[in-house]
């Protein structure tokens, strides 16, 4: 279940300007520059058409879906669905379909087609306090460190989910099933680091590790 990963690169200064990258073997195809800011300024059920960075794989956040995310720079967005394409964190992804909204918050794409254009390095997660965990960050990679001030609930089928808090005030991290992180050693109290997808589920915004070295409890 676990994916390779290459953790907390630089490498998206030249995403999509470029057709051949410095690293040996990762070759990327042109897109259109700033799809993804693009799109999410159009109203929903526009078609559009967003070229990203996978920042998680297939099925990373399933049994909600079979989908995974991409990222522009500093922009980022939900696909709902992988069209049956085994998308891998990494992968540079064009993808055709609807604009929409999954599960009454983060904004998405329903897909009619996926094209996998090449390779690139995964954006670096951006630094964020974890009262500023919102519509402003929503998309794309973030990372937050604080101290869990919940008990680690068990959400089944879905996944587990406990909150965490810097002093700015709380988030929830959402560990979803389908990463098969393991969770059993977490507990309130702990002071943690962790990176991942930041979304939205019924008007909370919440963080959403992909990897299990995305979640460090700190000494």
């Amino acid at each position: 279940m676990h994916k390779v990963r290459t953790q907390w690169n630089v490498g998206l200064a030249a995403l999509l300007a470029v057709a051949v990258l410095a690293v040996p073997g990762a070759v990327m195809a042109k897109g259109p520059h700033g799809s993804i800011a693009e799109a999410r300024q159009q109203p929903q059920g526009s078609t559009v058409t967003v070229v990203g960075v996978a920042t998680s794989f297939t099925g990373g956040f399933f049994p909600n879906d079979n989908g995974f995310a991409i990222q522009e720079k500093k922009v980022g967005i939900y696909i709902l669905d992988s069209l049956d394409a085994d998308i891998q964190v990494g992968q540079v992804v064009r993808v055709t379909g609807t604009l929409t909204q999954s599960y009454g918050g983060v904004l998405s794409v329903a897909p009619t087609s996926i094209e996998v254009l090449g390779t690139a390095n995964e954006p670096r997660p951006h630094p964020v306090k974890t009262g500023d965990v919102s519509e402003e960050t929503e998309g794309r990679l973030v990372r937050i460190k604080g101290t869990i001030v919940s008990d680690i609930e068990d959400d089944f089928p879905y996944g587990f989910k406990f909150e965490v808090d810097d002093g700015t005030g709380h988030t929830t991290v959402f560990v979803n099933a389908g990463t098969g992180i393991d969770v059993s050693g977490l507990e309130q109290g702990q002071r943690v680091v962790i990176q991942g997808f930041s979304g939205e589920f019924l008007g909370e915004y919440e963080v959403d590790p992909v990897f299990p070295e995305d979640l460090r409890v700190l000494p």
